[in-house]
């Protein structure tokens, strides 16, 4: 089928779509000549060097295209089929859940700001993501003392509250106690909006107009609030010199790239007004591992293609050329927002010091993602290991380990800790106060802390652990596995942790084991099991201190 698709090949621009036996998408690119294009990949003489020939085409069964009327326009429709369909061997952006965003919460009557690891399509304004946690604690700090935005967690209006210290020190106008209108609260609001996207100048003119009316309309004290907002804003511009351009008027994309084989990292550090307004970071996975230019020349049209109108900027700066593609990557830029998009690559000036400030997060940004990444990979194979050594059918990616805790039969209570991917879930772990078993009894606890969650588990159609854990030996390990036969799922493995020697043992008449201490399964289950012990006698130590009151 692949000798015949080649020799169909026309010769004119567009994108062709590589797919595999199971007829997925495996990779998108665009070409200028669809022909010679894709002839490329099976051409012998370039397979030495070629590495989409080497780790891809083995896996090609059949190609399509789509021919389009000019290279830029089959880079547009690449980008767009890119995003849509995220291929295998295109250049795929990886989780960026790790950094926070700024949030400015205006679906709240009253907004304010908060710090969010997580964007949603909503009405809340987002900002970031943030690399410099230092940074975003101060702006968070800045932001609401200028414009008295609340801190407070109400849901306004229906909670309602006393004014707290924050109103008394002139740092909250507090409409918790509705001692401000809602339109007087929204100015300061947008005045908050403003400087977060860098347009300080309006907010002093809009400020200072305000407060040379209230000075003359004899409304002094008004006129000294809105005079220290001024001096305020001023000192927090003078501070962040470093984040400054020269040009008032700039308004300019810096961006940089590092990479190490399968992986790479894109920041970008946005100028708009002259200030450093926004940086942004892309980890990207390169399984092709491409060069540099070839990565940019597809993440930025993607990038670009996909950002808001009014966010373009009116330059961009490369540490590196696009090569052929630069050309085509200006034209695609004119072509959506009407105007030209110079690219640069500068080699000395102002520019190439906002090259150099990028090019170092770049870099300190993947050597974190290598460190995480080198650390889940030794996850899965502690993940694996386990595997091996328990000899289950399939890996434990999601564990559950439970620990019961009491004080010489004292308020007894139980823990649940949830890992997955060798990491610790703890928005999914739970506490348990013991209801039916006598205090002291530790299998009878087990059993029914058991009980309770697999019957939530069931009743919710939710899914099940592949691996329960018991912080103990022999018989809390089989009143688990009782409960297992009684609730006809003998199918979950399930194992005890023996604290003395480290003994894993089984339910049924399965001999234990003993693993070394260096090998990474038995360390694995350590982790687990101490982190449901220290869940478990945090809660019964808090038990404990509430019935001594």
């Amino acid at each position: 089928m692949i000798e015949s698709r080649l020799q169909n090949l026309p010769a004119k621009p567009g994108v062709y779509l590589m797919k595999n036996s199971k007829d997925e998408i495996i990779y998108i690119g665009k070409a200028k000549l669809l022909n010679k294009r894709v002839r490329s990949y099976f051409d012998g003489r370039e397979k030495g060097d070629h590495r989409a020939a080497t780790l891809m085409v083995a896996h090609i069964k059949d190609i399509e295209w789509i021919i389009t009327e000019s290279e830029a326009e089959a880079l547009i429709l690449e980008a767009n089929l890119i995003a849509k369909h995220q291929p295998y061997y295109n250049i795929r952006q990886k989780d960026d859940k790790h950094y926070p965003y700024l949030m400015l919460t205006m679906q709240e009557k009253f907004p304010r700001l908060r710090i969010t690891r997580h964007t949603k399509d909503d009405k809340n304004l987002y900002y970031g993501p943030f690399i410099n946690s230092y940074y975003i604690r101060t702006i968070l700090d800045l932001v609401p003392r200028i414009f008295h935005l609340r801190e407070c967690g109400y849901k306004l209006p229906q909670e309602k509250s006393r004014p707290c210290l924050n109103f008394h020190i002139g740092r909250c106008k507090a409409p918790c106690a509705e001692m401000v209108s809602e339109e007087e609260y929204m100015k300061g609001v947008m005045g908050a909006k403003m400087l977060l996207e860098g347009k300080n100048n309006e907010i002093l003119a809009d400020i200072e107009d305000e407060m040379h009316n209230a000075s003359a309309e004899l409304r002094f004290e008004e006129a000294s609030k809105l005079r220290d907002q001024i001096r305020a804003v001023h000192n927090a511009f003078a501070k962040q010199k470093a984040d400054k351009a020269n040009q008032a008027d700039l308004s300019l994309d810096v961006i940089a790239i590092c990479r190490a084989k399968e992986l790479a990292t894109v920041v970008i550090i946005e100028y708009r007004n002259g200030v450093m307004c926004e940086r942004r970071h892309f980890n990207l996975e390169n399984r092709l591992e491409w060069d540099s230019p070839e990565i940019l020349a597809e993440f930025l049209p993607c990038w670009y293609l996909k950002i808001p109108m009014d966010e373009m900027p009116y330059e961009i700066a490369l540490e590196i050329s696009l090569g052929e593609e630069q050309e085509t990557f200006e034209e695609l830029l004119a072509n959506r927002v009407g105007r030209k998009i110079p690219v640069v690559v500068p080699q000395r000036g102002d520019k190439l010091g906002y090259l150099r400030i990028a090019k170092a997060n770049a870099e300190m940004l993947l050597v974190e993602l290598q460190a995480k990444d080198a650390k889940y990979d030794e996850m899965n194979r502690s993940i694996f290991e386990l595997q091996k050594e328990l000899n289950l059918s399939s890996p434990p990616f999601c564990i559950e380990c439970f620990d019961i805790s009491h004080l010489g039969g004292t308020e007894p209570v139980a823990s649940m800790v949830r890992f997955v991917n060798g990491f610790p879930s703890k928005s999914d772990y739970r506490k348990y106060m013991i209801k039916v078993a006598a205090g002291g009894d530790d299998f009878a606890s087990m059993k029914e802390v058991l009980t309770r969650r697999l019957t939530r588990l069931k009743n919710e159609n939710a899914d099940f652990p592949d691996l329960l854990v018991i912080d103990g030996g022999k018989g809390q390990v089989e009143a688990a596995f009782d409960v297992l036969k009684e609730m006809d799922l003998t199918n979950i493995p399930v194992i005890g942790l023996a604290k003395r020697l480290e003994e894993i043992v089984f339910a049924g008449k399965k001999p234990s084991i003993l693993l070394k201490r260096s090998n990474v399964a038995l360390q694995l289950l350590q982790r687990i099991r101490d982190e449901a012990h220290r869940f478990a006698i945090t809660f019964q130590r808090k038990r404990r201190k509430k019935s001594l009151r």
